[in-house]
């Protein structure tokens, strides 16, 4: 990390609240944007602290470790090094959102955490970057030093299924003021930048997506993929409230000469027991994300068998940019973020159109259909992490300039 007062040029400074933690799972996303922030910022990743929804005894171990970083564990080498120059620090608050004696208590320590990190580092009026719209969040960001505050909205936020209905309308609230008092929005979604458009006409479209090289293995090594003996159907992600798992029940009992692949993690609170017990349906469960090219390389149609919801038609989701690295025919459910995709992803209402089209995708004239794979690879050029990333650096220059004139 480049230090104020040496003979280097000493970058802006950047506080990322990105609301998950650096080390855990789904992570992904944050690196990358993150990656391409730090070759012009100095940044901060503020790990999550909790408080945002009810815990269950599955957070324990979670809460353990963020104590622990709250009281002097710092985050290991390793963790520092997966994006250069990142500086990961774990403030710690009461991991509840429930009442507003807890939430004035969280707020008072979260501003101690963040002032140890101004002073320890020599901060000086930095870019403040949230994904977080709490209103522990906008009690603590708002009164924080800063050049500039960009708020990222992604999905739906106050309706995440796992976000208890007592606390939305709150949530709702907070958002509202990120929107309307930010420098900048960014928007994981074309619908949601419409709706934050509302608010603030400074709010642009910045997907999730995939970084360049990702789709570079086109040979698969995975023995168990090599010893399937039919077509193989692909699905890279979570198994849980956010997927339809009855519908890919019938699917795969519909397609018993198809083999349906699924790595991720499983979401135990959703039965999944049906499709477990189809002998063509194997749950490969979690694998390092330095693997995940080597299994897609293996799948020949990549599936995303989404929920049809309110929540999910503000989702866009990021296995597009990464089936389409792979060059793979795409079979989804009819995500209204998809719709401007449809030439290359198979939209769907029900388990009979999903059907008939996994039997097109895997014939030979998808195969060999030259337009639709050089379709293909002009779309996941324009969702490279470079090339979103040089979208937001390039708002944030712009917008820095106009208030520098201001």
């Amino acid at each position: 990390m480049e230090c104020k007062g040496s003979a280097q040029v000493v970058k802006p400074d950047l506080i990322f609240f990105a609301g998950i933690e650096w080390s855990g799972q789904n992570t992904m996303p944050c690196h990358h944007l993150v990656a391409q922030l730090v070759k012009e910022y100095r940044v901060f990743y503020i790990d999550n602290f909790g408080a945002l929804r009810d815990l269950t005894i599955h957070d324990a171990a979670r809460c353990f470790d963020k104590l622990r970083g709250g009281l002097g564990a710092m985050p290991s080498r390793q963790e520092q090094r997966k994006v250069a120059g990142v500086e990961v620090w774990q403030p710690w608050v009461i991991p509840s959102p429930r009442t507003q004696f807890i939430k004035a208590i969280n707020v008072s320590l979260l501003k101690r955490s963040l002032e140890a990190l101004y002073q320890k580092y020599e901060i000086d009026r930095p870019i403040i970057w949230t994904r977080l719209a709490t209103d522990l969040a906008w009690e603590v960001i708002s009164s924080l030093d800063r050049r500039l505050l960009i708020y990222q909205s992604i999905d739906k936020f106050p309706e995440h299924p796992r976000i208890a209905e007592s606390l939305r309308s709150r949530y709702y609230s907070s958002e509202r003021k990120f929107n309307e008092n930010a420098d900048i929005v960014f928007a994981s979604a074309r619908g949601l930048a419409v709706e934050k458009m509302e608010y603030n006409s400074n709010t642009h479209f910045l997907p999730n997506g995939v970084s360049q090289g990702f789709g570079q293995s086109k040979s698969c090594q995975i023995e168990f993929l090599k010893s399937l003996k039919g077509p193989i159907v692909g699905f890279a992600g979570a198994l849980g409230t956010a997927t339809d798992v009855e519908l890919l029940f019938s699917v795969a009992e519909g397609l018993p000469n198809v083999d349906f692949v699924f790595v991720g993690t499983v979401d135990r609170t959703v039965s999944i027991s049906r499709l477990e017990a189809l002998p063509n349906a194997h749950l490969i469960g979690v694998v390092d994300h330095s693997d995940l090219p080597e299994w897609l390389s293996g799948f020949d149609v990549g599936l995303m068998p989404y929920c049809i919801n309110h929540f999910q038609d503000y989702t866009f989701p990021s296995k597009l940019a990464e089936y389409l690295s792979f060059d793979l025919s795409i079979v989804s459910t009819r995500l209204p973020e998809l719709k401007p995709y449809a030439e290359v992803v198979a939209l769907v209402n029900d388990v009979e159109e999903m059907i008939m089209a996994i039997q097109r995708a895997i014939s030979d004239d998808d195969k060999t259909n030259c337009k639709l794979k050089e379709k293909r690879a002009e779309i996941v050029a324009t969702l490279t992490w470079e090339s979103i990333g040089r979208k937001a650096l390039d708002e944030i220059k712009v917008s820095l300039y106009k208030n520098d004139q201001s």
